[in-house]
C-alpha cells in the first residue's frame, strides 16, 4: 500500500495543484466579469477581465504603514487590477498609456493602440530605453527593442544572469537614454538625491524618467523612514516598513509625500504628473521627469570622460520613419 502511495504521489499532487489553481483563477476572472471590470489592455492589446487581489495588501503592511482601509484598497487596485493575458497591473498599464501618449508614431503622428503595436514601429526601435527593475507586462515587449537595457536594482534578484545597477551610481555613460523606466523602486534607494542625480545624468537632453512610486495621500512632506550609514548599518527613524509584506521584503527608505513634485524640480527635472491628483481612492499616478534641453555635460560625473553623444550628436530619436526627430 505504501509503495502505491509513493508511486501515485508525484502524479496526483501536480494534478491537484493545477486543479486548485484553475478553480482559484476561474473564481478571480468570474468576479471581475460579474463586476464589469473588463477593458482592452494597453500593453498586450487584448480584451481582458481585470483581476483584483485585495489580499496582496497584508495586515502587517496596513499596520506598519498606518493607512486606512480605503487607502489599502487603493493600493491593492494599484498592485493588481491586472490583465489576465500579459499580467500588466494598473500602475504598469498606466506607464504604458503614458509611453503611448508621449511617443506617438508615424508622420501624423498617431498614438499606437498598444505596446505590442508600439514596439513594432521603426521610430520606436530607435529609442534608447533603460528599464531598471522589471515592469510586469511591459518588459516582455520592450525587451525586443534593439536599444533596450534591462537591469535590476536589488542584489538578491534570483537570476544571476541579469545585469545589476546601483541607482546611486549607474554604470551607464552620460546622455545615454531617451527613456528611463522605474516602477515602485525609488523608495528602496538609501540616497534618493543621488539616484535622481544619476538618472538625470544618464538621460539625453529632452529624455524622460517615467515612473511610479508608493505615496501616502495624507502625507504633506516626504521624509526618510531609514538611513544607511557609511559603514553599512541602517538607522530606522520610524517603524521599519518593507515591501511587499510590511514586515518582510525590501526596506522602504523614503516615504513620499505631497511635495514630491518640488523635490523632482529641485533635482533639475521638468516634472509632470499623470492620472492625478493623489487621493485616498487613487494612488496610481505616473510621474514624468524630463531632462531640460540645456542640461548635458553639467550632469557628467567628475570621473567620467565626455561621452561621444555629448560631443558629436544632438539627435535623440525619430517621430518620422525617414528623418531624425524630437520626442521632447
Amino acid at each position: 500500500m505504501y509503495s502505491i502511495k509513493r508511486l501515485l504521489k508525484p502524479i496526483l499532487v501536480p494534478i491537484w495543484n493545477r486543479s486548485c489553481f484553475f478553480v482559484w483563477r476561474t473564481g478571480e476572472i468570474g468576479e471581475a466579469l460579474m463586476r464589469g471590470r473588463i477593458a482592452r489592455c494597453v500593453i498586450c492589446g487584448r480584451l481582458s477581465p481585470l483581476v483584483y487581489r485585495p489580499w496582496l495588501i497584508t495586515p502587517a503592511l496596513i499596520e506598519r504603514w498606518g493607512v486606512s482601509r480605503e487607502v489599502a484598497a487603493a493600493i491593492a487596485r494599484k498592485e493588481s487590477t491586472m490583465c489576465v493575458w500579459c499580467g500588466g497591473k494598473l500602475r504598469n498599464r498606466r506607464i504604458a498609456e503614458t509611453l503611448l501618449d508621449l511617443y506617438r508614431v508615424g508622420s501624423a503622428p498617431l498614438r499606437a493602440r498598444s505596446i505590442v503595436e508600439w514596439v513594432r514601429n521603426p521610430m520606436i526601435k530607435r529609442l534608447h530605453i533603460a528599464e531598471i527593475n522589471l515592469i510586469e507586462g511591459i518588459h516582455s515587449y520592450i525587451s525586443t527593442l534593439p536599444h533596450h537595457s534591462y537591469s535590476e536594482y536589488q542584489d538578491d534578484y534570483g537570476d544571476s544572469s541579469v545585469r545589476r545597477e546601483d541607482l546611486t551610481r549607474l554604470s551607464y555613460p552620460s546622455d545615454s537614454f531617451d527613456i528611463v523606466l522605474t516602477s515602485e523602486t525609488l523608495e528602496h534607494v538609501p540616497d534618493l538625491d543621488a539616484a535622481l542625480r544619476e538618472i538625470l545624468r544618464v538621460l539625453k537632453p529632452g529624455g524622460r524618467h517615467i515612473f511610479t512610486i508608493p505615496q501616502d495621500s495624507a502625507a504633506d512632506r516626504t521624509f526618510r523612514r531609514a538611513s544607511l550609514s557609511a559603514d553599512g548599518t541602517i538607522e530606522h527613524h520610524v517603524t521599519p516598513l518593507y515591501h511587499p509584506a510590511g514586515d518582510r521584503g525590501y526596506l522602504v527608505f523614503t516615504e513620499f509625500g505631497g511635495d514630491i513634485a518640488e523635490i523632482l524640480d529641485r533635482a533639475g527635472f521638468e516634472t509632470e504628473i499623470r492620472f492625478g491628483p493623489v487621493t485616498p481612492r487613487d494612488l496610481a499616478q505616473v510621474y514624468i521627469c524630463r531632462k531640460p534641453e540645456r542640461a548635458r555635460e553639467a550632469n557628467r560625473r567628475d570621473d567620467e570622460p565626455a561621452s561621444d553623444s555629448a560631443r558629436l550628436d544632438d539627435r535623440r530619436c525619430s517621430v518620422r520613419d525617414d528623418e531624425p526627430s524630437d520626442f521632447s
